[in-house]
């Protein structure tokens, strides 16, 4: 985030905080501290503090201050506040101060909390608040397709679901705007992003002993694990999920061009653009992500063993995967 009112040296200790971010936090107890610019001396200081009681007055001189371009917050206390725009996010639409990062980590944050419902409730409720972030996201993406960038940037290498569904999405569609040269219709980014963002949604029927095996995998375990794609399928269909796209990522991101893959052992052209992309965007985030049965590799590792392995995987889109890895989103 950037602003006008403080120098370099200030600004990389404070952010401002806009009428519009302000508006979106609890009226009466803010959940950052609150730090005002005064002019006459050029020093900020500290106005109110965190989840303290704001009262009338104070609201609006608060507001005054943000209108002015006076109002603060520390640059510590940014997580809490990008926790807090993960909720509201349409706000990143509308706020020009916020940096390409800080918007990546503000929807890391948003998309983990939704696939974190999703995995766990897979209902329409959580169905709905995914897809409502999702259209922001693609708004957010069409407007300048360079930002998949950021997006890339911002994977996590925890081991969880819900992270790996995110990281997923996340590189899944740089990869699709590299592909498209970035001319990239607002339906397509929405459809492909909620297919990647699904992909794995079957995993949830998987006994969580055999996903934490840190062992070899016996072929009992194994066929309980390949079931996960049709699971995938029955709950899609479940709650009436018909599209093409969606569909294609959650049942062809294990197909291999070999025909080695499961479940349907579909081969070279039987592959959807869109399978083949989640297929190694599922594969390069399951790689550089700590695993109980392996340690992560780092991105650059994890390309090049996905370039080594044609037979499996789509050479183009690998070859696209290292240069966004290595260059950055390149059109």
């Amino acid at each position: 985030m950037t602003d006008k009112t403080l120098d370099d040296g200030l600004s990389q200790v404070y952010l401002q905080i806009s009428p519009n971010i302000l508006e979106s936090f609890p009226k009466f107890r803010p959940p950052v501290a609150l730090y005002k610019f005064d002019e006459n001396i050029a020093q900020v200081k500290l106005f109110h503090k965190a989840e303290e009681r704001l009262g009338k007055d104070k609201q609006a001189e608060v507001a005054d201050y943000a209108q002015d371009s006076l109002l603060f917050l520390l640059r510590e206390d940014y997580k809490v506040y990008a926790q807090h725009l993960s909720q509201k996010l349409g706000l990143v639409l509308v706020e020009d101060d916020l940096s390409g990062q800080e918007v990546s980590e503000i929807f890391f944050l948003a998309f983990k909390d939704r696939m974190t419902d999703m995995l766990e409730q897979p209902k329409e409720a959580s169905l709905k608040a995914l897809v409502k972030d999702i259209s922001i996201l693609a708004e957010y993406l069409w407007t300048d397709p360079s930002r998949v960038d950021f997006l890339s940037k911002s994977l996590h290498k925890d081991y969880d679901l819900a992270v790996h569904s995110v990281n997923t999405m996340f590189i899944g569609l740089a990869l699709f705007a590299m592909v498209t040269k970035g001319k990239m219709e607002k339906t397509t980014v929405l459809s492909l992003a909620l297919g990647l963002a699904l992909h794995d949604l079957g995993m949830v029927n998987v006994p969580k002993f055999i996903i934490d095996k840190e062992q070899y995998v016996v072929r009992r375990d194994r066929d309980s694990i390949e079931k996960h794609v049709d699971a995938g399928e029955s709950m899609l269909k479940r709650l009436n999920i018909t599209d093409a796209t969606v569909m294609q990522c959650l049942l062809q991101h294990h197909e291999r061009l070999d025909g080695s893959g499961y479940p349907q052992r579909l081969m070279n052209k039987s592959l959807s653009l869109a399978g083949r992309l989640c297929g190694l965007a599922d594969s390069y985030c399951a790689i550089i992500a700590e695993r109980p049965y392996h340690k992560p590799k780092s991105p650059k590792d994890a390309v090049v063993a996905l370039m080594k392995d044609p037979k499996h995987y789509d050479p183009a889109l690998s070859k696209l995967l290292a240069l966004l890895v290595t260059k950055g989103f390149i059109v």
